[in-house]
């Protein structure tokens, strides 16, 4: 049975800490990071976990001095005027963190799950369960925080092991790039995250046995860190540090890239959003919780007392100045801004220097809490399925699998009237292959326009293939002949392409991360009819297939390269399970189970000038298709004959320079002099550099 004495227990600080940290931490430390310390932004997490720590033994010694709860002993140390003044602190610190919370949480549902509901429905649905919350007390949210704890962290854990797969280690690199004033502010941003951990002072009063609050406080610092470090890593490893700079809410995107887009919600990830409810609920109760606390002790020393329903009338008068100030924020920027800076600029040092400066010199029944319990946990699951006031039916919705876009200068028309046009709602979730006309890819301007607007709409999955055409016009011609539609086609054809990754294929998420990283050379398959060549007109009964690929080089279209060439960076790149070429004209080999290392160094040519080259060692099994190859020739003609096949496709390719090792994005963590040399000059790399082949294969020979 559980008791009914307004204390918790240890472990339930621990959940309620980690929640506090992890709401706000997750969706916006890691851009913070980014923006500040690029790829040295882990040593700012460790940096800020360290920081807490250290801080927290000062505040295990400043709570053994302390006989009463944190208020009294504010008044009691530094007198009644200058205790009422912290008082009027904290109260504001706390009041503008759940303003601020709130404004998120609600912002967070509007960009990620609900449609066609307004902030202000949102906001009050939220805070009415705030106060719903608030009802309960400190024991029944401990309670359902702790219920909840692993059902929303081991889904976390599992989508972040999802997100590891498609991670790039070179994007971690270079590091110890940073100077000492980027460091020192992005541990700064981290111990924000945690100075939430100063409430252990007023949570003293609340928890059973004092001795475990702070030890509870440790290992919340120390469960949150390693989701901070380890969400840092794979933000960075998916969207490079540029692109995570601008983002607003990267670890939500996150989950809309690794996961597969889904028809009921608007995403199948929209149940991952339950992380951030949670957390971000649990966060705003607590800042309504403390500020209710100092309100009902400003009311004790005046004389009043409240008991029964009474209790509950400064937590419904601060939910009302929470509304207003929430929705301040929501009209008004500027005062968004102003306070944010007062939060991170005086609030951070208020709460975590008061200590230090100290340092210096009602009842209710328990079947009722089960229910209440029990409610609060379906009320807020059941926000998951919101899809606003105005939710179309399945029958009321149509749902396309292919996105055509033409050579149009004002490409926002065309996707409005794709929206909108016919009588049924367009519901993007299905959609398979956004499919781009060379005419309109080659329009450097008007494809920023088109990324920047698809990106900031959301509703474009960014897993979505992207493929380009001559005429997307003649290729919906084809459909009546294909056994499905096209866009799914479409997307069979890549999948299903024998021997490569579905990694080497681009998506509109790549494309949106390029517009700032400028990193890679992607290659974007070119689709023709089966037999035609780019707007020969042939028989109208074949079927659309690659016959090129369009090279995207670090935000731009470089041209078109020929399938072998694609095939061959596919293969140096490692999205080659197989890789099967023509070494003469009747002599067909296959190479299975190859690793090809990229290495760029330094070498003396004729005349003594130095030559970068860039130096790719292939090993792996081989075996021979078709021809012969003659037993005095065996093992080392292969690999030579080999190596002369791919020096020659990669010289072909320099011509043009396209460097189809993609070792550009590697030079952070290869090659630190050539980083340095060539991050100010791209688009000098390709000019500078050659590419030599080192094949060490093992053939099979009979």
């Amino acid at each position: 049975m559980f008791s009914e004495n307004n204390q918790i227990s240890g472990r339930q600080v621990f959940r309620l800490l980690t929640y506090d940290f992890l709401g706000m931490g997750t969706l916006l430390l890691p851009t913070m990071l980014a923006d500040t310390a690029g790829r040295d932004g882990i040593f700012c997490i460790l940096a800020g976990i360290l920081s807490t720590f250290l801080y927290l033994k000062l505040l295990r010694y400043l709570l053994k001095g302390m006989k009463t709860s944190y208020p009294d002993f504010l008044k009691q140390k530094c007198g009644k005027v200058c205790g009422y003044v912290l008082w009027g602190g904290y109260f504001l610190y706390f009041i503008l963190m759940a303003s601020y919370t709130a404004y998120l949480f609600s912002t967070l549902m509007l960009n990620g799950l609900v449609e066609n509901i307004s902030f202000y429905q949102v906001l009050l649905l939220i805070l009415l369960l705030a106060f719903y919350g608030m009802a309960g007390g400190i024991e029944g949210r401990a309670r359902v925080y702790e219920i909840l704890f692993w059902f929303l962290m081991i889904p976390l854990f599992l989508m972040l092991f999802a997100a590891c797969r498609e991670v790039k280690p070179a994007y971690w690199s270079p590091v110890f790039v940073a100077d000492g004033k980027e460091v020192l502010s992005g541990s700064y941003y981290v111990l924000f995250c945690y100075s939430m951990v100063s409430i252990v002072l007023f949570l003293k009063e609340y928890v059973a046995d004092r001795r475990k609050c702070v030890g509870a406080a440790e290992k919340a610092v120390w469960f949150s860190g390693g989701v901070f470090a380890a969400l840092y890593l794979i933000l960075i490893g998916l969207f490079g540090v540029e692109a995570l700079a601008q983002m607003k809410f990267p670890a939500v995107t996150m989950m809309s890239r690794v996961q597969v887009t889904g028809g009921f919600l608007k995403r199948t990830d929209a149940f991952m959003f339950s992380i951030w409810f949670f957390t971000l609920y649990a966060m705003l109760n607590s800042m309504v919780f403390y500020s209710g606390n100092l309100a009902e002790k400003v009311i004790r020393d005046c004389g009043g007392y409240l008991e029964g329903k009474k209790r509950m009338l400064p937590y419904i008068i601060l939910l009302l100045l929470v509304y207003g100030v929430t929705v301040l924020f929501y009209r008004n920027q500027q005062i968004l801004d102003s306070v944010t800076f007062l939060l991170w600029k005086i609030g951070t040092p208020f709460v975590v220097g008061v200590p230090v400066l100290l340092c210096l010199t009602g009842e209710r029944k328990k079947h009722n809490k089960k229910v209440r319990v029990l409610v609060l946990v379906c009320f807020l699951f059941g926000f998951l399925f919101l899809q606003g006031c105005n939710v179309a039916e399945l029958e009321d919705k149509a749902f396309p699998v292919l996105l055509n876009i033409r050579d149009q200068d004002d490409f926002q028309n065309v996707w409005l009237n794709h929206e909108y046009a016919g009588n049924k709602e367009v519901d993007y979730n299905h959609l398979k292959v956004v499919l781009i006309e060379r005419s309109f890819l080659e329009k450097e301007a008007e494809v920023e326009d088109m990324l920047s607007m698809l990106e900031q709409e959301k509703e474009v999955p960014w897993n979505a293939y992207v493929m380009t055409t001559e005429s997307c016009d003649r290729l919906a011609q084809t459909e009546g002949e294909l056994d499905v539609l096209l866009g799914n086609y479409l997307e069979e054809l890549l999948e299903n392409t024998s021997g490569i990754d579905q990694k080497a294929y681009p998506t509109l998420g790549m494309l949106y991360e390029e517009r700032v990283n400028h990193l890679e050379t992607l290659y974007i398959p070119f689709v023709d009819i089966e037999g035609e060549q780019s707007g020969a007109v042939q028989d109208d009964t074949g079927k659309p297939q690659i016959t090129a690929y369009e090279v995207w080089k670090r935000g731009r279209a470089a041209g078109l390269v020929d399938t072998d060439t694609a095939r061959a960076a596919f293969f140096t790149q490692n999205f080659a399970d197989d890789y099967t070429l023509q070494l003469a004209p009747e002599l067909y080999v296959k190479v299975d189970a190859a690793s090809c290392r990229v290495k760029e160094t330094e070498k003396i040519g004729a005349g003594g000038l130095t030559e970068q080259i860039v130096t790719v060692t292939v090993t792996g099994e081989g075996e021979i298709l078709s021809g012969t190859v003659s037993a005095s020739e065996k093992e080392q003609l292969l690999n030579t004959r080999m190596e002369d096949y791919l020096n020659a496709t990669a010289s072909h390719a320099l011509e043009k320079e396209i460097d189809i090792t993609n070792s550009y994005r590697n030079l952070g963590a290869d090659n630190r002099t050539w980083y340095f040399k060539y991050q100010n000059t791209p688009a000098a790399y390709e000019k500078d550099i050659k590419i030599q082949y080192l094949v060490k294969i093992n053939w099979k020979l009979e």
